[in-house]
């Protein structure tokens, strides 16, 4: 078990990729591809671990506090959809499942492809913005900033 705050959860990455299921095995469908309920758990572990190791100590009254629950929810995403795919993306689109070879039809390539891309810009961005100082700046000290007022020529 986990020292770290829970970022995310189970249920908030299942509404987030608008899973179905579970099924009467606990298995759930994403993208129209079967991933089990302890993998979706263990990247849900795995994330707020991650995220945890990445900020210790942080709290949910810490401004990096948002930007960790975003990252771990993006992290979380982009292991269930990875695990759905087989765990091994080809071509960007093309899918091994065990023996299988899988190509995705047209919309569904793109729209897999897509998820995929959009969390991994959006974790970027939030890791960005948690291991930065900047992310914590407040606006409002704008008007605290000298301004040269020296005579022109």
């Amino acid at each position: 078990m986990s020292t770290y705050p829970a970022f995310t959860s189970l249920e908030e990455v299942i509404g987030f990729l608008n899973v179905t299921g579970p099924d009467g095995n606990g298995n759930y469908v994403v993208y129209g591809l079967s991933v089990s309920g302890n993998s979706v758990q263990a990247y849900v572990d795995h994330a707020n671990t991650y995220i945890g190791s990445f900020v210790p100590g942080v709290t949910s009254t810490d401004p990096r506090y948002p930007f960790a629950q975003l990252a771990a929810l993006d992290l979380a995403c982009i292991g269930v959809l990875v695990a759905a795919s087989g765990g091994m993306l080809l071509g960007a689109a093309d899918y091994k499942l065990g023996d299988l070879f899988v190509t995705k039809g047209t919309v569904g390539k793109f729209s897999f492809q897509n998820a995929v891309q959009s969390f991994q810009e959006s974790f970027t961005r939030n890791i960005a913005n948690l291991s930065t100082g900047a992310a914590s700046a407040q606006a409002r000290l704008g008007n605290e900033v000298p301004h040269y007022r020296g005579q022109w020529g």
